[in-house]
């Protein structure tokens, strides 16, 4: 069995008042270290991930559309990816969301991404998470290595207590996953979120800070 295990590689912390943060944030200075498995390194985006980004979201944008937001391949674009970026290093400022970049440790080539999302805290301390694949990297185990890896991270580095994660009925491959790797299913939320502009059912997953312990 794998064992997987952070990696501190040149951490940066954030240091003083919010209002430093964001300006860390948007300079690109994040509070948290690289995270490694045996195959994966998962990391914060950077602007020069832009081409890699852009590239393997357009090869793979007819097997994406029908899980995702609707989103228009014509603006899969750098301009795009910017803004993009400077969103989600703001939302990091805040503690609000968190997104990652899935990368081969060999090759060093993009593979797909996980984010995590509306950040609860107080007596809640939740979040959500989702994640993608680049469709010419599927069925390679990757993703359930790279969701084994950071979950950790999530429970004792961000201090959630329980991770939730939305999938569509027909989507087999991600519930696989996620029952695979302990999630447990909460039951139909209905009408929860719009997939390529429809309305869409989805199943209610989550796991908890000792439902491995």
């Amino acid at each position: 069995m794998n064992k997987y295990k952070f990696k501190k590689i040149k951490p940066k912390s954030f240091k003083g008042n919010r209002l430093k943060k964001i300006a860390y944030a948007f300079r690109g200075y994040f509070p948290h270290n690289y995270i490694e498995s045996d195959r994966i390194i998962i990391r914060h985006p950077r602007r020069r991930d832009w081409r890699s980004w852009v590239n393997l979201r357009k090869e793979s944008y007819k097997f994406l559309y029908k899980w995702e937001p609707f989103w228009e391949i014509e603006h899969c674009n750098r301009s795009n990816y910017m803004k993009q970026l400077r969103s989600q290093r703001s939302k990091a400022a805040y503690d609000q969301a968190y997104s990652f970049l899935c990368f081969n440790k060999n090759s060093k080539e993009l593979v797909g991404g996980i984010n995590i999302s509306n950040v609860q805290r107080s007596v809640i301390q939740t979040c959500n998470i989702g994640y993608w694949l680049g469709e010419s990297h599927i069925k390679k185990g990757y993703m359930e290595e790279s969701m084994r890896s950071i979950i950790p991270y999530i429970f004792k580095n961000l201090k959630i207590n329980r991770i939730q994660a939305l999938t569509l009925e027909n989507n087999f491959s991600s519930r696989k996953l996620l029952e695979k790797i302990g999630f447990k299913n909460e039951g139909v939320l209905r009408k929860a979120m719009k997939i390529n502009n429809i309305w869409e059912d989805h199943i209610l997953y989550a796991l908890l800070n000792n439902d491995n312990s």
